[in-house]
């Protein structure tokens, strides 16, 4: 047995509040199944000539006949608009019924299409170098993700106008009951806002149903980093294994460099090196995840490992293999802790801003779009170093705190890696 729909039609006065002595508009609700949906019509009046009861414009003035004849065509189209729907067998929905009526060739389009649409013309940004690859290569896994949850809740045909707030909630504790942290869950979730933008701007839609959604991220997890004498241990251990050794050099020129997976997968010398007149060499590249450009003097341990690969570029593995290996570099190192791939460009950022690196130079050479995106992860880091720079000014006592000044940690890796326990350090002389 068919599931029936009840559809009805109201129309309101909204008065202009912006201009009392101005008319005001006509508004229309439409009411499926005690869910409502309203839209403004092009009927404008003023209050006084507005019949609520009847709802109609009062009067046989020429003007209300027409804007009379305008609202009865406007009822008449969204019930057949209703009937087409119903007929058709689908779920039903208030603001199915306005697409239908309004653009009948949008309700054909459903979330999943206009998704679709979405990424091909960002692809067209890529082409033109105006957006990163990376970008939609992270749309094209949001929407397979889209894809999955609207196919187990048999709403495969949603259309965008659909995506209200209750559904986003529902889609982010669907991700999170997957295993997917809060804040991975609400980026997906920004994505789908700003599909729903795109299709406002295509004139897909009148409005966006998620202009309204709050975004409440968790504050970032503390990164985890290394210390002089761990990266020291890391740089010495002889490794059994050849893999092993290559995931250990490619995690310390990260530390080193500040790149993440992507960028070393695309770093070329020959286009990414830029020898300097004083003899330094910078590291210039635009990041694969964001376009920013990084930019980082290319320190001579970095240097060292790059010329043991040839020169020219690292032997990257895929990030899962090298995330992989990296667990087992770890234990064989006695790390007790979890190394990822990004924990080395984290740890890049870490220990500069510890140096003393302003946030301005950091947020430069980890090719951040914004300083609030590294203040943002490096807040706790910028609060040490304000203690320590000015304790090294004024002294503990006269700050009142115990204890002496940390030293700085690139000078203390470089005594370190300067007294080898193999006895093959050089102290590289760049960190004093």
């Amino acid at each position: 047995m068919l599931l029936r729909h009840y559809m009805s039609v109201l129309f309101w006065f909204r008065k202009n509040t912006r201009a009392l002595e101005r008319p005001g508009t006509v508004y229309c609700r439409v009411t499926v199944d005690k869910v409502d949906y309203n839209f403004a019509t092009s009927v404008r009046v003023h209050k006084l000539e507005w019949d609520a009861q009847t709802q109609k414009v009062k009067g046989r003035s020429d003007e209300a006949r027409i804007s009379n004849q305008q609202l009865q065509q406007l009822a008449d189209g969204l019930r057949e608009a209703f009937n087409i729907l119903e007929r058709e067998g689908t779920y039903i929905t208030p603001e199915r019924v306005v697409a239908c009526y309004q653009k009948p060739q949008a309700r054909t389009q459903s979330l999943l299409s206009v998704f679709g649409l979405y990424i091909k013309q960002r692809e067209e940004l890529v082409e033109a170098g105006q957006l990163p690859a990376a970008s939609i290569e992270a749309d094209k896994v949001r929407l397979n993700l889209l894809e999955k949850w609207l196919a187990e809740q048999g709403l495969s045909e949603m259309r965008p106008q659909e995506l209200r707030a209750a559904r986003v909630e529902q889609f982010v504790q669907w991700l999170r009951a997957g295993k997917r942290k809060k804040n991975y869950a609400l980026k997906v979730a920004q994505t789908f806002k700003s599909v729903l933008s795109w299709c406002v701007r295509q004139e897909l839609l009148d409005t966006n149903p998620m202009e309204g959604f709050q975004f409440r991220f968790d504050q970032p997890e503390l990164p985890v980093f290394l210390t002089p004498l761990e990266l020291v241990r890391l740089w010495f251990y002889k490794f059994q294994s050849e893999p092993l050794r290559k995931v250990a050099d490619l995690f310390l020129f990260q530390r080193f460099t500040g790149l993440a997976w992507a960028d070393l997968l695309a770093f070329r010398a020959s286009e990414h090196l830029a020898p300097r007149p004083d003899g330094s060499v910078l590291l210039v590249l635009d990041r694969q995840k964001t376009g920013s450009r990084a930019m980082i003097t290319l320190l001579r341990p970095a240097r060292e490992i790059l010329a043991n690969y040839g020169g020219q570029q690292l032997p990257v593995p895929s990030n899962q293999y090298y995330n992989r290996i990296l667990k087992q570099v770890a234990y064989l190192v006695g790390l007790d802790k979890h190394l990822t791939t990004h924990v080395g460009r984290k740890t890049a950022g870490m220990i500069l801003l510890q140096d003393g690196v302003s946030m301005t130079i950091v947020s430069r050479v980890l090719g951040h779009r914004s300083i609030s995106i590294t203040e943002k992860y490096y807040a706790h880091v910028l609060a040490d170093t304000i203690t320590t720079e000015m304790g090294r000014a004024l002294g503990m006592a006269t700050m009142g705190v115990s204890g002496a000044v940390a030293r700085p940690f690139l000078s203390e890796f470089n005594d370190y890696l300067a007294t080898g326990t193999d006895g093959s350090a050089a102290d590289w002389g760049i960190f004093s």
